[in-house]
């Protein structure tokens, strides 16, 4: 079966479909949920969902995982989404670098790779190149195209979703209308989703990382671009025609440095790695730091956020100084999603998080606490991401997973068509 068909058709649902695809999505939400729980969350009585549990079952959808916790009686049997399912591919793809984890459809990694991404030389090179490392990370775990439920792909470029293509890609700007769906689609014979990557960072974040369970979050992205995503009610939130989230140019200096989208002082002019980087090379070239210095051994171009954080953890004033700026910077900005949105967390990661977010931290809640609305801030909990860079390509592959998951319970409810030929006899003996 063509995936394309699973992910973009929608069979008619009717009404005890629907309670089972509501239940699909809650066991899958929650990752591990028992019969009792799930008739709290749907309000649908315990009867029913024995009833529709027992078909999901049957049909191998979900399986018995262990038990819960007892509240009094017997422990409850919780349930889980079967990993049999199928396999799905998950793809970060950054301007240096890309990550690409195959998983099983409940997000367990299967495989991984990281390799260096040749998005710089242009599509014409990086998307061969892509999918050759794809074929490596399938033939390895033994994996054909035919087992692959779909590929989910992020990438920090600005996107047409609906058509798959990338409009452009500031930093590298060879990526102008690039068909990166149907390219990688007319490969692998099934469906792919093109998604910004704070979005499917969120995903995993969800999943696997601190954001488990709460629907009210979200998340920011700072490393070399920054970005967001937004769940509101459980739900990714995306606007009206599919922008929303673009906390990188929120305006925090109205005569700052000038932006790639044209404005000037966006925060991702003050705070991005590139940026960091940069000033560090600066201060380098002038002698402002010592222990930039001795990490680099005096070559500018080996300066990272990493090398600028262990600085500043070895109480290197200029480094301290660069971060308690960005940090600052990022605060400001998020006093507004704060007081706008009032969310039950807000998760910062990226390659700037994972290199020095503690070193942050402090100075982000210091402006929340001056700035924001006190009953706001008083609900709100501010968390580093613990997610390893490889996982923001499994969020990728969970994007996919759980879209596909519903419509492929919907397809197997459709009546076979018959074979050409009995179709035709049974036309013919009618006639007769």
């Amino acid at each position: 079966m063509d995936v394309r068909c699973i992910i973009l058709t929608m069979p008619k649902i009717r009404l005890p479909h629907a309670h089972a695809v509501r239940i699909l999505r809650l066991i899958y939400e929650y990752n591990r949920i028992s019969r009792s729980d799930l008739v709290q969350k749907t309000g649908y009585s315990a009867f029913l969902i024995s009833k529709l549990c027992e078909r999901l079952l049957r049909g191998g959808y979900i399986s018995e995982t262990g038990s819960g916790d007892s509240t009094g009686g017997r422990r409850p049997t919780l349930l889980s989404i079967s990993p049999g399912l199928g396999r799905v591919i998950g793809i970060h793809l950054g301007t240096v670098n890309v990550r690409i984890a195959l998983t099983d459809i409940t997000g367990t990694l299967i495989e991984s790779l990281k390799a260096p991404s040749k998005a710089s030389a242009g599509p014409e090179i990086a998307i061969p190149h892509l999918i050759e490392l794809t074929e490596r990370v399938l033939h390895k775990a033994n994996v054909s195209h035919g087992d692959l439920r779909g590929i989910g792909m992020g990438i920090s470029g600005v996107l047409d979703r609906e058509n798959g293509t990338t409009l452009f890609w500031p930093k590298v700007p060879q990526w102008v209308n690039v068909p990166v769906q149907k390219l990688l689609e007319d490969h692998f014979q099934c469906g792919v989703q093109l998604e910004d990557t704070p979005r499917t960072m969120a995903f995993a974040e969800r999943r696997i990382g601190v954001a488990q369970g709460i629907s009210e979050f979200i998340y920011l992205m700072i490393g070399a671009g920054t970005g967001s995503a937004l769940f509101l009610n459980g739900q990714l939130y995306t606007g009206s025609n599919g922008f929303a989230g673009e906390f990188g140019h929120i305006t925090i200096d109205e005569n700052g440095p000038l932006c790639s989208c044209g404005n000037r002082g966006c925060l991702e002019t003050l705070i991005s790695a590139s940026t960091l980087i940069r000033k560090a090379q600066q201060a380098l070239s002038q002698g402002l730091s010592i222990q930039l210095w001795q990490l680099t051994a005096g070559d500018p171009d080996k300066v990272s956020v990493e090398m600028i954080a262990q600085a500043a953890r070895d109480n290197d004033r200029f480094s301290i100084r660069l971060l308690t700026e960005a940090g600052t910077h990022l605060g400001l900005a998020m006093v507004g999603l704060i007081n706008l949105l009032n969310p039950e967390l807000i998760v910062v990661g990226g390659g700037l998080a994972l290199a020095a977010g503690e070193l942050l931290l402090p100075h982000v809640e210091r402006v929340i606490r001056d700035r924001a609305l006190i009953r706001a801030v008083n609900k709100v909990s501010i968390q580093i991401s613990g997610l390893q860079d490889l996982d923001w390509a499994r969020g990728a592959a969970l994007l996919v997973a759980e879209k596909a998951l519903e419509p492929m319970f919907l397809e197997s409810l459709q009546p076979q068509k018959p074979p050409a030929t009995t179709a035709k006899r049974r036309r013919s003996i009618s006639r007769r």
